[in-house]
């Protein structure tokens, strides 16, 4: 998970769903927020890429984005499972490269963990990557598939959704932490089904 801009990264505003030792872990009024001081940086670790990398295996060939840096080992773990091809660089504004056609046209796939403690955020950063067309994966609160503007945007058609049974975070130099309640967002991948459950390090869908 990195930033959202250059600078620092918006904190949640809502109460509640916050916790001072980890990621937010409970919904509140169909947001997962925060607001009682819990950063949004937090980094992805590789087995949470790992248990996803044989359902996306098709995209290791392919050219991957991933705007989102925090402190850039993301990139690292998701090369080390093959994919290695992937454009993740720090003090990139995402919201001005997805708005960069020539870019654009050199990506295949965008793949993070983005900014989502915020409402707000959340729609922006969603609403951005509808206006690329291009396909998208994102690790969002599960609580986005009820969200209104998502339909409003995006054809349900495309939407495809990986559920794990908990994802692994970490601050730079701390311990994991497993964090629940979250989803593979998948828009436009054609993955073999619509709705796939994966274990802490599955490769492979079953």
């Amino acid at each position: 998970m990195g930033k959202s801009h250059s600078g620092k990264r918006r904190r949640a505003e809502e109460p509640g769903g916050a916790s001072e030792h980890g990621p937010p872990v409970r919904t509140i009024s169909g947001h997962l927020g925060g607001g009682s001081g819990a950063s949004d940086d937090w980094q992805t670790t590789a087995r949470s890429w790992a248990a996803i990398a044989g359902i996306i295996k098709r995209y290791r060939a392919k050219q991957l984005w991933m705007p989102f840096y925090y402190d850039g080992q993301c990139a690292e773990h998701v090369r080390a499972l093959g994919f290695s091809h992937v454009h993740h660089r720090p003090g990139e504004d995402f919201f001005i490269k997805a708005r960069e056609a020539k870019f654009l046209k050199s990506i295949d796939l965008i793949l993070d963990n983005p900014p989502y403690t915020s409402p707000e955020m959340k729609e922006s950063v969603l609403r951005a990557l509808a206006s690329t067309g291009k396909p998208f994966i994102m690790l969002l609160p599960m609580t986005v598939l009820h969200v209104g503007f998502v339909r409003e945007i995006l054809d349900a058609n495309k939407i495809q959704v990986i559920i794990p049974r908990r994802v692994y975070v970490k601050k730079t130099n701390a311990d994991e932490v497993p964090f629940k309640y979250l989803c593979w967002f998948c828009y436009g991948v054609r993955l073999p089904r619509d709705l796939i459950l994966i274990d802490d390090d599955q490769e492979e869908p079953r």
